[in-house]
């Protein structure tokens, strides 16, 4: 979370911006409301009391003591020192840690030296510059940096298993304390005050908040439990295979269809995942026409009625692609909205909009979406506050929500590599043709990102980060792009524009990373060594203050003819690897000095005949290899072109369909690369497999867990023990 901090925010314009007042008045406070607080002796002997000094200005809410009690969050337990929750009955619902259910969190540090923050040393000018200049809010101790990790972590949980635009929290460190805000654009974090001789700070806050509504609160309304007829209720979880009558079932609103009907799901699985940037959820959902909610006595009265014709086809009078009920995809996000000035970031439904005019083949049809009411961040509304001590990299993100009709499956379930191949092609052609016709580069292709129809085709999807090609410079600071999947160049060069030579190397890497993570292989192709071919999709290094980087070991299999390994023998043979080493050839000329001037010179010979002397000519076939792999990737008509001459060709088999359970030894990982092995990638594209009505079990009252993933953070990583 570099850069995401912004402090050293005072107390009383936090309450003016993030809390309101209520009309309520804070009861009296007695002389030394923490008196039985312990100043020292163990950190968890403070607990205890100070819920009982709190709990008066909390008549709606109940601290409860959660310290030893945790709650596994994708395997990894996590226990808060107090968890504040709604009274259920005038109680607390729980005595334990649950992220699904707390309001509010605290976290306790005995002493200073636990401290994540460290405010300037006065309120001038000069201390800010100077902490600005040295990054002292964010100590850079282990014990800070952990405790800033720890942090974000539990953040983290909270919104993975809620539905939540915001939420609160407050870290108390000795005798001081501060207040948090959390949004996907960064933490708001305030000066540090003495909860003992200013009393009436905390009391304030948790008065406040205590009179807040759900949406003050941070909670996203947009989303609530369903209220369905029995048999519409039963036959929404026929459809989306919910076996488990436990799980509820919510009504999420999608902003473009209100009033024409409403998709129904249970909560989108919750995954290992940054709090920071897009945040993307994703889940097939039941979509119901207005007409038929309730048992067909439902009404959308309440809502305005919206102009479709354009967005989704559809017209209330006539049958159309929303007239019937069915399973439907939906996107939760967090969409990125650029700070600059006469700068607009098309939403991922207008961008589709776009595509569908243009005629763009292989991807999805019937897209509605737009964006929920009181989803835009507020973190970067304060990069410019006076009272700033830190030099933040923010940006501003909207919540959206988006559907489309389509019913696929994710890449990794190919049946073959020929079909593994073949949606690669397809969604090549659709790259292609939106760039050419549109004008629109795509600059997030991954294998999240190309789906398998049920005809076993390609569609490329998740246009979110597409730029239209007349925008000019940059819209934001950081890269755009999966980590895995990025060029080396990208990853090397975090400043530089995207290409369409990054996204074009970025097919190279989709085949080469699913050919290495699913295809079987010989058995001296030992998990061991599959496990050293792909970390090399994932190396990254990370310097206090810079941004990421990595791709090297991408550059050096690239520019020496080696991609993806030497070393991989398929067990069926397959024209996949000499397609691979085929494709792979032009980006060797990205990656090496272009030929000077003066070798340039030496070529005194008519250009057309160069093809009939080149023999003759060795030292000079270094400068024309160059310039014909440079004219390959000026367009994707090359790649196109030699994709489809081995599809059509023979020798593909017919029984090397995808290994989803090929081990890979884990010794050649990092710790931080262990990390990422249970992030997004499988996340994202097991949630197509559940369209196909997969089981569903019921813990936690949301949605299942998926399988581990393996897709690498965005090109900003969370870096969960780095910073809060």
């Amino acid at each position: 979370m570099d850069g995401r901090w912004v402090g050293a925010m005072p107390v009383d314009a936090f309450f003016d911006k993030c809390v309101p007042a209520t009309e309520e008045p804070l009861p009296d406070l007695s002389d030394n409301p923490f008196a039985k607080v312990p100043s020292d002796g163990a950190e968890s002997s403070r607990y205890d009391p100070f819920i009982a000094a709190i709990q008066g200005w909390m008549p709606h809410l109940q601290g409860v003591n959660t310290s030893t009690k945790g709650d596994t969050v994708n395997n990894v337990k996590l226990k808060t020192d107090i968890s504040i929750y709604n009274r259920v009955d005038g109680v607390a619902p729980t005595d334990r840690t649950d992220f699904s259910r707390m309001e509010l969190w605290m976290e306790f540090k005995a002493n200073k030296d636990g401290a994540p923050f460290q405010d300037p040393r006065d309120d001038t000018v000069e201390s800010r510059r100077s902490a600005i200049k040295d990054g002292s809010f964010t100590p850079a101790t282990v014990e800070a940096i952990m405790a800033r990790g720890q942090l974000a972590h539990y953040a983290g949980a909270q919104h993975s298993l809620q539905f939540r635009h915001f939420s609160f929290s407050i870290v108390v460190h000795g005798d001081h304390a501060r207040f948090l805000r959390w949004d996907p654009s960064g933490t708001v974090v305030t000066a540090a005050f003495n909860y003992r001789t200013n009393p009436k700070l905390m009391a304030e806050f948790l008065w406040r908040f205590d009179h807040l509504s759900p949406k003050q609160r941070g909670h996203d309304v947009s989303i609530q439990p369903a209220k369905l007829a029995a048999e519409v209720d039963a036959r929404a979880r026929e459809q989306l295979g919910i076996k488990d009558k436990k799980i509820p079932l919510y009504k999420y609103q999608v902003p473009g269809l209100d009033g024409i009907g409403y998709t129904y799901g249970p909560r989108p699985p919750s995954q290992n995942r940054s709090l920071i940037s897009r945040c993307t959820r994703s889940s097939p959902v039941y979509w119901i026409p207005a007409e038929n909610v309730d048992g067909g006595t439902g009404s959308c009265g309440e809502l305005d009625e919206p102009d479709l014709d354009a967005q989704t086809g559809h017209d209330n009078g006539k049958k159309g692609p929303w007239s019937e009920p069915r399973v439907i995809y939906m996107k939760d996000t967090w969409r990125f909205l650029s700070d600059l000035p006469d700068v607009e970031v098309k939403a991922e439904h207008e961008i589709y909009k776009i595509l569908h005019e243009h005629g763009t083949p292989n991807i999805p049809e019937h897209v509605a979406g737009g964006d929920v009411g009181g989803g835009r961040t507020q973190a970067q509304d304060f990069v410019d506050a006076p009272w700033l001590c830190v030099k933040p990299r923010i940006s501003p993100y909207q919540h959206y929500r988006l559907v489309h009709r389509i019913v696929g499956r994710a890449l990794f379930k190919f049946e073959c590599t020929k079909q593994l191949v073949t949606a690669v092609f397809d969604a090549l052609k659709a790259h292609s043709h939106a760039l050419n016709s549109a004008k629109i580069l795509h600059r997030d292709i991954s294998a999240g990102n190309i789906i398998l129809t049920d005809e076993g085709r390609g569609l490329l999807i998740d246009w979110e980060l597409a730029k239209l090609m007349n925008e000019v410079g940059s819209r934001r600071p950081d890269r755009t792009g999966t980590w895995q999947f990025m060029s080396a160049n990208l990853l090397q060069h975090p400043g530089k524009i995207h290409t369409l030579t990054d996204d074009l190397e970025s097919f190279l890497h989709v085949l080469g990373w699913m050919t290495l993570r699913y295809v079987p292989a010989i058995a001296s192709y030992t998990a061991r060594r599959r496990g050293k071919d792909l970390v090399k999709f994932d190396e990254y290094c990370e310097e206090e203050g810079h941004s990421a980087e990595g791709g090297d070991a991408k550059h050096l299999i690239l520019v020496g003819g080696k991609y993806p390994s030497l070393t991989f023998q398929p067990r069926c043979e397959t024209p996949l690897f000499e397609l691979l080493r085929g494709l792979s050839t032009p980006f060797k000329s990205v990656y090496e000095d272009p030929p000077t001037a003066e070798q340039r010179r030496k070529i005194d010979v008519d250009r057309s005949k160069y093809d009939e002397i080149l023999e003759d000519l060795s030292h000079d076939i270094r400068q024309y290899e160059y310039d014909k792999n440079i004219q390959c990737l000026s367009s994707a008509t090359w790649f196109i072109n030699e994709i489809k001459n081995v599809l059509d060709g023979d020798g593909w088999p017919t029984n090397d369909a995808a290994d989803l359970h090929l081990p890979i030894a884990s010794g050649e990982h990092t710790h931080r690369q262990m990390q990422i092995k249970t992030s997004q990638l499988q996340f994202t594209q097991s949630q197509w497999e559940m369209s196909k009505a997969p089981s569903m079990n019921s813990k936690r009252a949301a949605s299942p867990t998926p399988e581990p993933s393996a897709k690498r953070r965005r090109c900003t990583p969370d870096v969960s023990g780095s910073g809060i």
